[in-house]
């Protein structure tokens, strides 16, 4: 089972709509897109829970591996999924597209710190995604990598998150950090002082039909293709490549 209990954050802000519905999976990174895509859903007819976890996570749970947040424990698979390519080869889907592109993004203190680039974390009170579970994690180490040197030396230093859309912001906030590792739309979204160094790395999703599906899975999956999702995508920042 994984937990994702996190304190402060039972009041589950990263489950969505009808238990009952059409169950979506998705990367944590578009949370924020989801009230409207639940909306465009409804008035196509289709009553839809969706979940928006950290990308290892939303695979584990759609290989069936329950998921516990606080005393809640979830346990059924999605119909539709959203995750990074790779991720979504290792699922049993029938269709898939990639549908949005991102970059990687330093959100900063303006008043503590100035950052020029990805080596000027060294040092500083930083939040990290976990390289473990969350695709931005993993992109983010190998940038450092290329352009810095040690990640390990970097992150004795560091907080590596559970939930890096959830937890960054609130750190930045309380002044728990200085700096945190996100996606370029994240920090447009919480208008943030923000830097998108270079070298940087583009990171993907896609949408997949899981083999077991409904109907009504299908009615979503070409609905999500539609010029409305391109609309809603590209207003929060996205890089729409349907």
């Amino acid at each position: 089972m994984i937990d994702i209990t996190l304190q402060g954050f039972n009041v589950l802000h990263d489950l969505w709509g009808n238990a009952q519905g059409l169950k979506v999976f998705m990367a944590g990174n578009q949370w924020f897109v989801v009230p409207e895509l639940l909306d465009l859903l409804s008035k196509n007819g289709i009553s839809a829970y969706v979940e928006t976890l950290p990308p290892g996570i939303v695979k584990e749970h759609s290989k069936g591996n329950p998921i516990k947040v606080g005393n809640l424990v979830i346990d059924f698979k999605p119909e539709l999924v959203s995750l990074p390519p790779s991720m979504v080869k290792e699922l049993d889907v029938v269709k898939a597209f990639d549908y949005v592109s991102n970059s990687i993004a330093i959100v900063y203190n303006k008043e503590k710190v100035e950052i020029t680039g990805w080596c000027s974390l060294k040092g500083l009170k930083v939040a990290i995604p976990n390289p473990i579970t969350e695709g931005i994690g993993q992109l983010f180490k190998e940038i450092y990598e290329e352009a810095c040197g040690n990640y390990e030396e970097l992150t004795r230093g560091v907080y590596l998150t559970k939930v890096h859309h959830r937890e960054i912001p609130e750190m930045l906030k309380n002044n728990e950090i200085d700096a945190g590792v996100v996606w370029l739309t994240e920090a447009l979204y919480w208008g943030f002082k923000y830097s998108v160094p270079s070298p940087n790395k583009e990171g993907r999703l896609t949408f997949g039909l899981m083999r077991e599906h409904t109907e009504t899975a299908e009615k979503a999956f070409s609905l999500l293709r539609s010029e409305k999702v391109k609309e809603i995508y590209t207003k929060y920042g996205f890089r729409w490549i349907a």
